[in-house]
């Protein structure tokens, strides 16, 4: 059996850098529309001192801005992506205590097909997986303070840790690190600090632009309307797919204000979960398999030569990952339990509002981590049994 924990990781990351440069080599022409959405959003925010786009958040229409060419943004990315190997073997270090399952986790995070993919894009997700990972050591590690920066920034890129924020830092202030209660409120007393002084600019922008306090984008109407309407039958929110389209937005067409527009789509969502509660209760199944699905939905990435990859990459890590739950959950519940709710918080996020492996993505490196240990273990343990004939 392979040393592990005689590999340095510094050569596991130089061969993660090498992989992703080498697949925008083969790649180099990965284009997504959401990369347009993001260029057109910084340009208007450094042009107009205003972004025109009503559901983003400020931080990924600054990156590409600063970076401009699509080149230099994917080499970011790449880089990005690299880092998180790093930091997946330093998680996995402070939980487990163990460089053989560090080094495995960070081999498997080098070559994931997934991580390898998002990296060669301009989207969104390689930047903030680069942030959560940043932020969970740093709040292993107790430094609170540096890590609700990173959490705000990445609420400043995509706002979907807005409303768990506070309670991860009391959970890992008063749980795993048993730390005294008034210390714990302390922490998370100054991550409201922290949340005020680096959404204030946005805030201002926000104001600027609609002459009321928007805290966050007016993203949610679509994503509460997308996810909870009469014509959403695949979980998502998919317009102009060969599988059909899940919303009809022309019923909003003729509202001009974008925050009343907002508005009547949230009010239209939540009518019809009131009027049709056992469809909502139906789409949330279909959402929550839609979220754990085992190979991507998009028509282009369901042949064979995907399903294949993703059922070795991802499947093979989503069941070691279970295993490891069954057999040693109870024996690391403590340590591993931040993990463990942000991995319920973001499936319960996506039951109510829509799902697909991309809002998934960022839960991945944590099930390598979970993974990664029980097949090290299993693995020392049937050496120890040949060895021992």
């Amino acid at each position: 059996m392979i040393a592990l924990h005689k590999i340095n990781v510094f050569y596991v990351v130089v061969l993660a850098f090498l992989i992703r440069v080498l697949a925008y080599y083969i790649l180099p022409g990965l284009d997504f529309p959401d990369t347009s959405t993001y260029i057109k959003a910084g340009d208007e925010l450094f042009t107009n001192g205003r972004i025109g786009v009503d559901n983003v958040m400020p931080i990924h229409p600054i990156f590409v801005h600063i970076l401009h060419n699509i080149i230099f943004i994917k080499l970011a990315n790449i880089l990005f992506s690299t880092l998180s190997v790093y930091l997946v073997y330093e998680l996995s270090c402070m939980i487990f205590n163990n460089k053989a399952y560090a080094t495995f986790a960070a081999l498997i995070t080098c070559f994931y097909p997934y991580f390898i993919f998002y990296s060669i894009t301009g989207l969104t997700e390689s930047l903030y997986i680069f942030l959560l990972l940043g932020a969970f050591v740093l709040l292993y590690k107790k430094r609170f303070t540096f890590a609700s920066i990173l959490i705000v920034i990445s609420i400043l890129h995509r706002p979907t840790l807005d409303l768990l924020a506070p309670i991860l830092i009391f959970v890992f202030s008063y749980y795993v690190h048993k730390l005294h209660i008034n210390a714990s409120i302390a922490n998370v007393l100054k991550y409201f600090v922290v949340y005020i002084l680096f959404m204030t600019p946005w805030w201002f922008h926000q104001f600027n632009k609609y002459n009321q306090f928007v805290r966050l984008n007016l993203g949610d109407g679509i994503v509460w309307f997308s996810g909870n309407n009469p014509d959403n039958h695949s979980g998502g929110g998919v317009i102009g797919s060969i599988k059909g389209d899940d919303m009809n937005l022309t019923l909003f067409s003729s509202i001009a204000n974008p925050i009343e527009k907002n508005d009547a789509m949230k009010q239209a969502a939540f009518t019809f979960i009131q009027k049709n509660p056992k469809r909502f209760l139906e789409l949330t199944t279909i959402k929550f398999i839609r979220f754990w699905r085992l190979w991507p939905y998009a028509p282009e990435y369901e042949s064979p030569l995907y399903i294949i990859m993703s059922l070795a990459s991802y499947g093979v890590i989503l069941l070691l990952s279970i295993i490891f739950l069954i057999q040693y959950g109870r024996s690391y519940f403590r340590i591993i339990s931040p993990i463990l709710l942000l991995i319920f918080y973001f499936t319960v996020v996506h039951m109510i509002l829509i799902a697909s492996i991309r809002y998934r993505l960022p839960l991945e490196p944590f099930l390598i981590i979970f993974a990664s240990a029980v097949a090290i273990h299993g693995l020392q343990k049937i050496h120890g049994r040949q060895e021992s004939k």
